[in-house]
């Protein structure tokens, strides 16, 4: 089989690198503003999801579609998110001006606690594009999956941190952190978390079949 025939293996996986590369670009793009940031977020999950399961269309109406119909929702989510790292920011940097007044376990505890956050972020972005459940219940779900679900949800932390963790130690990387340093790791996210979406998909389809009819 030639490599360049359409539907080759090959193929495929060029055509998936230019869509990771396109989603990547504006969503990076969509994440400037920055109060804007959870609504990208989200609408990225939205694309990959439908990428990982094989239904993706066009990759930046579906992006954008997404982006409009869950804006008010996500950027509610980012602000909450946003102040919870600023309190986190501003205790570590007095920590760091203390010189050495705070107890050895606070600095600790308090990467223990950055660690899941963004672990409840994958998770918060990702169920909201797909589950509409409203600010408050979308956040306690994703609490309540980043416990419930720890190994797939350390996982999901690996993958997210190493882009920025291989830029810091090593700059010339900047080029790859760009062109796919959101869309690579969140696709690889989405083949982790696609399993625990569908066994959430069939229980709510359970549950509206059960439900008497009017």
């Amino acid at each position: 089989m030639n490599i360049f025939e359409e539907g080759s293996p090959f193929q495929r996986f060029l055509n998936r690198t230019a869509d990771l590369l396109i989603l990547n670009l504006v969503a990076l793009l969509m994440c400037l503003p920055v109060i804007t940031i959870g609504a990208s977020l989200t609408a990225m999950h939205y694309v990959l999801l439908k990428m990982v399961r094989g239904e993706e269309g066009y990759i930046v109406k579906s992006y954008f579609r997404s982006f409009k119909r869950n804006f008010v929702q996500a950027t509610a989510l980012w602000l909450i998110f946003l102040v919870v790292w600023s309190l986190m920011g501003s205790n570590l940097y007095m920590i760091i001006r203390g010189s050495g007044r705070y107890p050895i376990w606070l600095p600790s505890s308090m990467l223990v606690g950055a660690l899941l956050l963004i672990m409840i972020m994958i998770y918060t972005f990702a169920m909201l594009s797909r589950f509409d459940a409203g600010v408050f219940h979308t956040l306690i779900n994703a609490v309540m999956l980043t416990f419930g679900e720890m190994p797939r949800s350390l996982e999901m932390l690996v993958i997210t941190i190493v882009p920025p963790a291989a830029f810091f130690f090593s700059s010339i990387l900047l080029p790859v952190l760009v062109l796919f340093g959101l869309s690579v790791p969140g696709y690889a996210c989405a083949m982790i978390y696609d399993p625990i979406f569908r066994k959430i998909e069939k229980q709510i389809a359970e549950e509206e079949a059960d439900l008497p009819e009017e």
